[in-house]
């Protein structure tokens, strides 16, 4: 006998993929569901399914249509789950206390962290409620288990979603999108709380898969499940998620709206989503039809640093359809008996291989890359790096995020043009005994040092390019470094400079930099920068010691 299947949202962008889609199947009975009866019965007719009008908050008349059609399992695609009130789950609640199955495709974070809360009425009922059956946190985590395997610690979870321009988008997503520019989340970074800002620290991403690649494109920070349920699940030090828009302009419009909403203490721009939906349409002749994800986990065993990264490309339009391939597949689970009552979010719940087998039938196309990673001073020094002391070698070979703390004395300039070179490189501008907190991200061949003294800011960007050498960036300038290992400790001499990556600046004006880095009596990280102009003129002089923290 056939099981009944009841799609809600059905004529929605991702509820009619997966309408479409589960009515092709001769092993359920399908019934779409849905608040429009026109666009509800237009539906129906074309793909030859029963179909009930239908409110999800009118829990009266989803009673009535539970009765009705009795369902083995319920779909719920309707969203956006972030705005679904007081009482979240009371659908849910009445899809577990008829007895069946229930599946969303939600990515909220608190919606399907919460979902747990039904555990013990699914387990009385002895069936499943499963929560993010979407591209986040299924998919993303089913990715994430096959790439963390075998690793001792994990640094770095990072999915980012890259949907193409010319792809149809509905307005649930548009909503979904706009709840988030400027508005604070919190993540874990490098095993602590931290807040963040939706649409903030845009970052370009190029997903390639073999000869097929996508043109890099940005992607934002945003708050998915994967923030709120990674970090615990998987024991990862930093959990990053990203989204983009492939269009520049659009993309850079939201990240200037990310700080013009808490300036203005704007509630969320979700208001503006119809509007905003129907401009960005006019513009759907642009970009391209190719959507793009990436799944990258930075982690570390006794013998070695890796990064591990999942790409895939779905081209000719498909991409709205990612997002309920999870669903299908835990519909296969439930309808082959592999059940485990209770309720929780989808995570890791079933395997890469699947993922990629269903992915398929949507044209995507995916690859895996492992690439062990060498620390870049380790690679700048080649066998002197192993000259150094333990406590600078354990310093330059940091995680993805690394944190060191300790003191420093700080000299500021005192001349005009000293202090307009510190200004221009961010550098302190008062002296004094201060305490010192230093923060490296490490990220391939890069790292950023983030350097706290005494409350005041500045960071580089230290760069090893096997061609060029070690490079440092502060601000508009960056400098070649010629480092060199003598008694044990490691010195960063200046060699040359450019101002804005292309001009060159003349040596006359070049800083001369005396920094060194060794070991104080204690064995503890020392350090002692002083940056002077040709003439002589002090821009800083900061020394110190640092431990890790």
């Amino acid at each position: 006998m056939l099981k009944n299947v009841l799609l809600l949202g059905a004529t929605g962008l991702f509820g009619g993929h997966l309408a479409r889609q589960l009515a092709a199947r001769d092993d359920i009975a399908l019934t779409i569901a849905g608040r429009t009866r026109d666009a509800l019965d237009q539906l129906a007719d074309q793909i030859r399914a029963k179909a009930h009008a239908v409110d999800r908050a009118d829990l009266k008349a989803v009673q009535r249509v539970l009765d009705q059609v009795q369902p083995f399992a319920v779909i719920d695609c309707s969203g956006p789950f972030q705005s679904y009130g007081a009482a979240p789950y009371a659908f849910a609640e009445s899809v577990l206390q008829a007895g069946a199955h229930y599946l969303d495709i939600a990515d909220g974070a608190e919606f399907v962290a919460g979902i747990s809360a039904l555990d013990q009425l699914a387990k009385d009922n002895g069936v499943c409620a499963w929560s993010g059956a979407s591209t986040t946190p299924a998919l993303s985590s089913a990715i994430a288990a096959d790439l963390v395997q075998g690793f001792d610690s994990i640094e770095l979870i990072e999915t980012s979603i890259l949907p193409g321009n010319k792809t149809p988008r509905g307005l649930s997503v548009m909503q979904a999108i706009l709840g988030q520019v400027g508005k604070p989340f919190l993540r874990t970074r490098g095993g602590q709380v931290e807040a963040a800002l939706g649409w903030d620290d845009s970052k370009s991403i190029a997903p390639s898969v073999g000869e097929k690649a996508l043109a890099p494109r940005l992607a934002a920070l945003v708050n998915t499940p994967d923030v709120a349920l990674f970090p615990e699940y998987f024991r990862a030090a930093t959990v990053t998620a990203r989204a983009g828009l492939e269009l520049v302009l659009f993309h850079r419009a939201l990240s200037v709206a990310r700080f013009i909403v808490p300036l203005l203490n704007i509630k969320a721009l979700d208001r503006l989503s119809k509007p905003l939906l129907k401009l960005s349409n006019q513009f759907l002749r642009f970009g391209s039809d190719a959507g793009g994800m990436r799944v990258r986990v930075v982690g570390a065993t006794i013998e070695k640093r890796q990064e591990r990264v999942w790409d895939m490309i779905i081209p000719d339009g498909h991409g709205p359809k990612t997002p309920v391939q999870p669903a299908a597949i835990l519909l296969d689970q439930l309808l082959a008996g592999h059940i485990q009552p209770g309720a929780r979010p989808a995570l890791a719940a079933f395997t890469r291989q699947e993922a990629e087998a269903q992915l398929a039938t949507i044209h995507a196309v995916f690859e895996r890359r492992d690439t062990d990673l060498t620390p870049i001073f380790a690679q700048a020094l080649g066998d002197r790096f192993d000259q150094l002391p333990e406590a600078v070698r354990l310093l330059h070979c940091p995680a993805h995020v690394s944190r060191f703390g300790g003191s420093a004395e700080v000299q500021a300039a005192t001349t005009v043009l000293g202090k307009l070179a510190a200004l221009i490189g961010g550098f302190p501008l008062k002296g004094g005994q201060v305490p010192a907190r230093v923060e490296i991200v490490a990220d391939r061949q890069s790292e950023t040092w983030s350097r706290d003294m005494g409350g005041k800011l500045f960071q580089s960007v230290l760069r090893y390019d096997p061609a060029k050498g070690m490079t440092e960036t502060f601000g508009p300038l960056t400098f070649g470094l010629d480092l060199t290992v003598e008694n044990g400790a490691l010195h960063f001499p200046v060699t040359r400079g450019r101002a804005f990556g292309v001009l060159p600046i003349p040596h006359l004006l070049t800083p001369v930099s005396e920094s060194t880095e060794t070991v104080d009596a204690e064995g503890r990280f020392q350090f002692d920068v002083r940056l002077s102009l040709p003439t002589g003129g002090l821009i800083v002089h900061y020394k110190g010691t640092l431990e890790p923290k």
